[in-house]
């Protein structure tokens, strides 16, 4: 077992955090999981994701209210983490000049140890955005933004592609910034999905760029990246094949725009249309016969709910409903 620690100032007093700590309802700032169960010493929690499934199983070993909260875990939502050993989590709460300084601590090993050091950070920002006001404040979105440049990511732009995903594309929603959009890529089956880390994704993606087996495009303003769309001939992206069970023999000359990507600060200026015009003239000029998406059927605003592009959109460019699953639809634009 390795024990480590992160730690984050907070702009709110530990009353504040504390209620975000072991209150009822929903976690925003923890994969929005609800927990199941009191936080008393010795108590059992259920963590529930939104689908209603069991994400992680807890046991609370101490509460020091406003100061220390512990709870051994253990995470259910993949067989390999379901067998691994309990780890041990504490969240320890301090004044820190009419604020909080938080830290997070952790006992683990092997891959829950991995994914915990790589997502402490993350889960400490997002902690933060849903406490404190000033932190919401520094992502407000930008009254007017000047001219928007669209490139195709090459081997040449991986450096770029990075510092978008590394400092800008999450910022709003840290609990995703190990995605790299990888899935659209995926290839491992799902019991080994859950122990990838952020480091693993940024690797992968960067090398699949280099390689050009990825195809994407960023938006630039004022030279710089502000949003992202993961698209290509929908036969190469095997992780949007697999999430949507689309079959090969189908997609034969049909193009997909899996995912967009947009800078907080840079949302509501149009550019994930830009980016999807850009996309569409890309796929034309290959010679694909039709384009899918794959966007939400829910009326969900939020960012994160519509990271496949919102429906609206699409039906504007002229996308038509081709097909329903589970949580999505699939909409069919002809290039021909």
């Amino acid at each position: 077992m390795r024990s480590s620690s992160r730690s984050i100032k907070v702009g709110v007093p530990p009353e504040a955090v504390w209620k975000l700590l072991v209150g009822a309802g929903e976690r925003e700032w923890y994969h929005r999981l609800t927990p199941e169960g009191d936080f008393n010493t010795g108590a059992h929690i259920r963590w529930i994701d939104m689908a209603g499934k069991a994400f992680e199983e807890s046991d609370v070993v101490e509460v020091e209210p406003r100061r220390r909260l512990e709870l051994r875990s253990r995470f259910v939502f993949t067989p390999t983490f379901a067998a691994a050993a309990p780890h041990v989590i504490a969240w320890e709460l301090a004044e820190d000049g009419g604020g909080s300084s938080v830290r997070l601590s952790w006992i683990a090993d092997g891959s829950v140890e991995r994914v915990l050091e790589s997502e402490a950070d993350a889960q400490l920002q997002m902690l933060r955005l849903e406490a404190d006001p000033a932190a919401r404040g520094e992502l407000e979105r930008l009254a007017a933004i000047g001219p928007v440049q669209v490139r195709e990511v090459t081997a040449e732009l991986v450096p770029v592609y990075l510092d978008f995903f590394d400092n800008y594309a999450f910022r709003d929603y840290p609990a995703w910034q190990s995605c790299y959009c990888i899935e659209t890529h995926r290839t491992q089956n799902d019991d080994d999905w859950g122990a990838r880390t952020a480091q693993d994704n940024r690797r992968d993606m960067s090398d699949g760029i280099q390689r050009g087996g990825v195809t994407g495009l960023l938006a630039f303003e004022g030279g710089k990246p502000v949003g992202w769309c993961n698209y290509g001939e929908t036969t190469r992206l095997s992780g949007l094949m697999q999430r949507f069970g689309l079959a090969a023999a189908d997609h034969e000359g049909v193009g997909s725009v899996a995912c967009f990507v947009i800078a907080a600060p840079y949302r509501g200026h149009g550019i994930a249309s830009k980016l999807l015009d850009a996309a569409l003239e890309r796929l034309r000029a290959r010679g694909l016969r039709a384009v899918e998406a794959y966007p939400a059927r829910s009326d969900d605003s939020r960012a994160q709910s519509n990271y496949r592009g919102p429906l609206a959109m699409f039906l504007r460019a002229g996308f038509e409903p081709y097909r329903e699953i589970e949580r999505h639809l699939i909409l069919r634009k002809m290039l021909a």
